[in-house]
């Protein structure tokens, strides 16, 4: 694989993408062990917030490395 071939946008959706995951696993342990929610929903609050998180980061991201 050529890492020097990614584009700008590329690097953007893999940062933004460990971002999310990193953001959503926080989530879910907090309200799993942290605010005793029962595991399914928090996971799916996790996955939710991950989403937003995903879109909002990758939307920063591409303005930032366009630059």
């Amino acid at each position: 694989m050529d890492l020097e071939s990614w584009t700008p946008v590329d690097n953007a959706r893999r940062l933004a993408t460990l971002i999310a995951v990193g953001a959503a696993m926080f989530g879910l342990l907090a309200l799993w062990l942290g605010a005793a929610w029962h595991p399914l929903l928090a996971l799916l609050v996790a996955v939710l917030a991950g989403v937003a998180v995903w879109a909002a980061a990758f939307q920063v991201l591409r303005r930032l490395l366009r630059r």
